[in-house]
């Protein structure tokens, strides 16, 4: 009967191991969306230049996700728009210090569908902890989080964008902008 027992648990664990969910890291999207207008209208972008690192185990999104790293070329911005771009990069990540941007993933907690990531991003110099929500809908998994470009030291980058866009802004440029990282689920 305890052998029974044992074996009945064992291939629950198993199964539930087997079932368990993570990301496709070869399909992986990182997004940005900053906002402009009185209206806070958004303008999204990315960035064509990103080089993943995932955690070695990849049996959780926990496991692949904790200790993971996204290094970017700001440089490498793309607005879909070559007017845009160039404004983003003139106006703004001209202005960075060296050393680009990058995004350390730690306190991954995987729940039923959703979870939440504290997404340490060092960018001009400066790390900033952002914490992020993500979850997980048709197959697809999902993490978002807001950062203030100004707490990176990046007031005179900021104020050089929002007096470059002026007219295109409406006379209004937030500080504030949304982050997502997302992938289908295997």
């Amino acid at each position: 009967m305890k052998k029974s027992i044992a074996s009945i648990l064992a291939i629950a664990l198993f199964g539930m191991i087997a079932n368990a969910a993570t990301i496709d890291t070869t399909k992986v999207e990182t997004g940005w969306t900053a906002y402009k207008t009185a209206n806070k209208v958004g303008v999204g972008g990315t960035f064509d230049d990103i080089a993943y690192k995932f955690g070695k185990k990849h049996d959780s999104i926990a496991s692949t996700l904790e200790g993971a790293t996204a290094t970017i070329d700001p440089m490498k911005v793309n607005l879909h728009n070559d007017a845009k771009n160039k404004n983003v990069k003139n106006y703004f990540f001209s202005h960075f210090k060296k050393g680009g941007i990058k995004v350390t993933f730690k306190n991954v907690v995987e729940g039923k569908d959703q979870g939440t990531i504290l997404a340490l991003v060092k960018m001009n110099e400066r790390s900033i902890k952002v914490p992020m929500q993500y979850s997980i809908k048709d197959g697809k998994f999902t993490a978002t989080g807001v950062l203030d470009v100004l707490e990176f030291g990046l007031n005179e980058a900021y104020k050089q964008l929002a007096v470059g866009c002026h007219d295109l802004h409406e006379g209004m440029t937030w500080s504030q902008v949304s982050i997502s990282f997302s992938a289908p689920i295997q």
